[in-house]
C-alpha cells in the first residue's frame, strides 16, 4: 500500500492541498519544523523523515520549495515516486533573475520580515491567484508563516544545486509560472495556463495526473 505525503511550498502549509484532496487525492501533510542553527538542507530533511512510515510505499508530492525538499528526502530513504509541482530539479532551472540574486547573494541582505511582506504584497502577480478568495487564502497562509523559517528556506533554495536527472521524479509545471518560468524548465508535464498557485486553481487536472502517475 502506498502513502502519499504532501510537502507544501515556501510560505505555505497543508491548506495548499485542500483543493487537491477535494479532487480525490488523499495524503498526509509533512509538517515543517524549525531549522536548527547552521543546519543544512540535507540535515533538515533527515529530521523530516521521522514523519514517514517506512513500512508502506512512499509517494512524495512537493510544491515549489516542497518539491526541492521531496527530492532531497528521496536521497535519504527509499521512495516509490516523487512528484514535484511548480518547482525545479536543479539550479539550471532557476530564472535569470533568481540566478543573479543567487550569484550576488542578495537574498542574504533582506530582513526576514521584509521577505515575508514582499511575498504578501506581490502574491497575486507572483503566484498567479485568479480570484479574491484565492488571494485571501494565500495571504493568510503567508501571514501565518514564521519569518525566520522563510528566510532560512529562501537561503537553502538559493544555495541548492540539485543533481543528475532522477527518473523517479515526475515534474508538473504551469506555463504561466512567474516564479520558476517554464522557459528554463526541462522534461516536465506542462499545464497550459498554470501558475505557481495551480495546486489550488488547477487541482482537478493535477489530481488526474497524480492518479495516473501513481497507478
Amino acid at each position: 500500500m502506498k502513502t502519499i505525503y504532501f510537502l507544501s511550498g515556501l510560505g505555505a502549509d497543508e491548506r495548499a492541498f485542500v483543493s487537491l484532496q477535494q479532487n480525490g487525492i488523499t495524503g498526509k501533510p509533512i509538517k515543517w519544523i524549525s531549522p536548527k542553527k547552521h543546519e543544512s538542507l540535507r540535515e533538515y530533511c533527515a529530521r523530516l523523515t521521522n514523519q514517514l512510515d517506512a513500512d508502506s510505499g512512499i509517494v512524495l508530492v512537493g510544491v515549489s520549495f516542497g518539491g526541492i525538499v521531496a527530492q532531497e528526502i528521496s536521497k535519504l530513504v527509499k521512495v516509490d515516486k516523487v512528484i514535484i509541482l511548480s518547482s525545479i530539479k536543479s539550479v539550471r532551472e532557476l530564472s535569470w533573475r533568481l540566478s543573479v540574486v543567487r550569484a550576488l547573494g542578495l537574498y542574504r541582505l533582506a530582513p526576514s520580515g521584509l521577505l515575508k511582506w514582499a511575498n504578501l504584497l506581490a502574491r497575486s502577480y507572483s503566484f498567479g491567484t485568479q480570484t479574491k478568495a484565492e488571494s485571501e487564502l494565500l495571504g493568510q497562509i503567508i501571514k501565518d508563516t514564521d519569518s525566520s523559517f522563510m528566510k532560512w528556506a529562501i537561503g537553502e533554495l538559493m544555495r541548492w544545486k540539485g543533481g543528475a536527472p532522477n527518473p523517479a521524479v515526475v515534474h508538473i509545471h504551469g506555463d504561466k509560472d512567474r516564479i520558476f518560468p517554464i522557459g528554463r524548465i526541462r522534461n516536465a508535464i506542462t499545464i497550459a495556463g498554470g501558475s505557481h498557485f495551480m495546486i489550488v486553481n488547477r487541482a482537478k487536472e493535477i489530481s488526474e495526473l497524480i492518479e495516473k502517475e501513481i497507478g
